[in-house]
């Protein structure tokens, strides 16, 4: 791998590679490339005691599918992707999708605590809340500074995080009623769409000052220059692009 570039971009300015812990990202026009970056990984990584699991290298295809793309059964394929149900670092691709999947995961996590949000006064409000936060929130809004997503995602968000503050504090339709506004300052919190915002304002932050070689800057850069070169959706689509994610 040493004719690699350095850093490692594309002749278009794509990333190319990155790296987090021992998952590592290669991406890529062109599909024999990425064949042959493995095999070049599974006979040079072991000296370095490494060692490429096949069984978690995935191949993903990304792309924007036109209105007339379909699935074999007969099915629309706009919006519904393959690469949008891939994961990469616990998260799905697709900010949609990961934000249905979280919505999930942090009821089953409500749930098991059930005993606990019924104890009444017996349990301090101020308790639960942070029991709450410790194991019900940390699973909404994990990775959540990396989303991209809609006002309507959003309110999945905010709906589900209300639903769990009715249950602790006992309000259920439609013998208890509260406005949102009230809701939200009884429990001293906020909306979870905002803190997403805030979020996702903080890791710019980290990315814009973040050394311009790091893979966060250089794909920040390509997507600027991919949208600046194509007008409405197709420049958010950026390019076509195979990527490999081999787990060593």
């Amino acid at each position: 791998m040493s004719d690699r570039p350095n850093p490692p971009v594309s002749s278009i300015g794509m990333p190319i590679e990155w790296e987090y812990a021992d998952d590592c990202d290669f991406a890529a026009e062109d599909l024999e490339e990425l064949k042959e970056l493995e095999r070049l990984a599974q006979t040079i990584l072991p000296q370095w005691n490494l060692k490429v699991n096949e069984s978690k290298t995935e191949y993903v295809h990304f792309y924007l599918a036109s209105k007339n793309d379909r699935y074999s059964q007969n099915q629309p394929l706009v919006n519904n992707e393959p690469w949008r149900s891939s994961k990469s670092l616990g998260s799905l691709l697709c900010t949609e999708k990961d934000i249905i999947s979280r919505c999930n995961m942090a009821e089953i996590a409500f749930r098991k605590f059930q005993k606990v949000w019924l104890m009444g006064k017996k349990i301090s409000l101020d308790r639960k809340l942070k029991l709450y936060e410790a194991q019900v929130v940390s699973v909404l809004m994990y990775n959540s500074n990396s989303w991209a997503p809609t006002k309507a995602a959003l309110n999945k968000l905010d709906v589900t995080h209300r639903r769990h503050l009715r249950t602790i504090l006992n309000i259920k339709w439609p013998r208890g009623m509260i406005r949102n506004i009230t809701l939200y300052k009884r429990c001293n919190v906020e909306k979870l769409s905002d803190r997403v915002n805030t979020y996702r304002w903080r890791m710019l932050g980290h990315v814009l000052r973040s050394d311009e070689n790091t893979a966060a800057q250089q794909s920040l850069s390509f997507a600027v220059e991919a949208d600046s070169h194509f007008s409405g959706r197709v420049g958010r689509s950026c390019r076509e692009t195979d990527a490999i994610c081999s787990i060593c």
